[in-house]
């Protein structure tokens, strides 16, 4: 019984060596979209939207929707989730599989510039999409 669970061992170690060589090189590429305040349609601008076509090749994406509020509420936190939502519906209407997608939101949080200021508050009100590629070229 040993030599079996020996046996069946060496060959799960091999097999997962060998599919780790071909799953090739992760390459992640982040859009920001900014949002006025108490807004939550999505509206990327021309550049983005152009960058947003290649997610249909993406391996996975990450959305992330945020809020610049100081303190979580439950106000900000469901404008966070809506944020989201409609950057995730936009990519799906675009002929992404929902499968691919993934959401998360927070408020309060994860600030992507100083909050203190006008300027930093616009900059915070934002969702992020982060489409992970798979480059394979550099595989063995």
């Amino acid at each position: 019984m040993k030599v079996i669970k020996a046996a069946v061992c060496a060959i799960a170690i091999l097999s997962t060596s060998a599919f780790a060589q071909n799953l090739g090189i992760p390459i992640a590429t982040t859009v920001t979209v900014t949002y006025p305040d108490s807004s939550s349609r999505f509206d990327p601008p021309a550049e983005v939207a152009l960058a947003l076509d290649e997610a249909k090749n993406a391996a996975v994406i990450y959305v992330y929707g945020r809020t610049s509020t100081s303190s979580p509420s439950p106000r900000d936190e469901a404008l966070a989730f809506k944020r989201a939502a409609a950057a995730r519906a936009y990519l799906i209407n675009k002929g992404i599989s929902p499968l691919k997608i993934m959401v998360n939101y927070a408020s309060a949080a994860d600030y992507a510039v100083d909050n203190s200021s006008d300027w930093g508050r616009a900059a915070n009100q934002r969702v992020e999409i982060e489409m992970v590629f798979i480059d394979r070229s550099l595989a063995q």
